[in-house]
């Protein structure tokens, strides 16, 4: 069956198009969760109208963050052999049958996609600290990658950094940075990693 992923018209992040910036707005949040639609993933790869919802993951234990790189078989050809420090991917429909039919649907189809992804990709091998936590977005027109995506940005911390992979043939050496070392190595990341770790060193700075 071919993948239908969650997507939005661009024309929704209107105030924030043609820039690339890590950022929270939550009325912006609503209004994308009440306009999404599913579109076959090789009709929007390329289609700068649509910007393809994805879910991207943070983990974090005590002061260290999860880093590792893309192999050969990382499915987004484009991000191939980068460092990056989210683990995640689309929202398909799947995950909109798989949620619940309550208020909270949108809210539990974002959750679903989440737990998905971190279930296919990686073993955590400790105790969860919190449930997942929205902390931003990452809208990027600066490269052909960022102009079809639109990150969701969560936080989930960890008692250790105890994280195995999982089969998962895209995900090669994992490792735990701290942010110092992410900020010296910043040039090794994908560019949406890249930009987190600058908003991540300030908020620190703050």
């Amino acid at each position: 069956m071919e993948e239908q992923i969650a997507c939005f018209n661009r024309e929704i992040l209107s105030e924030y198009l043609d820039q690339s910036k890590v950022f929270y707005d939550e009325s912006l949040w609503h209004r994308i969760l009440n306009n999404l639609q599913y579109i076959p993933r090789r009709l929007v790869e390329r289609d700068c109208r649509y910007k393809q919802l994805v879910v991207y993951i943070l983990i974090k234990a005590k002061d260290l963050y999860l880093a590792y790189r893309r192999t050969e078989k990382a499915g987004e050809k484009r991000l191939r052999y980068r460092y990056s420090i989210g683990i995640g991917g689309h929202v398909n429909l799947l995950d909109q049958a798989q949620s619940t039919s309550s208020g909270r649907k949108q809210v539990d189809l974002i959750s679903r996609a989440m737990w998905r992804e971190l279930e296919e990709e990686i073993e955590i091998n400790c105790n969860l600290l919190n449930e997942p936590e929205l902390i931003c977005f990452i809208n990027d027109d600066s490269e052909d990658v960022g102009k079809v995506h639109f990150g969701v940005v969560f936080l989930l911390k960890i008692e250790e950094p105890a994280i195995s992979k999982k089969g998962e043939e895209g995900i090669g050496e994992l490792k735990f940075w701290n942010l110092s070392d992410l900020k010296a190595k910043k040039s090794c990341f994908e560019r949406w990693s890249r930009l987190l770790i600058e908003y991540l060193v300030k908020i620190k700075e703050k």
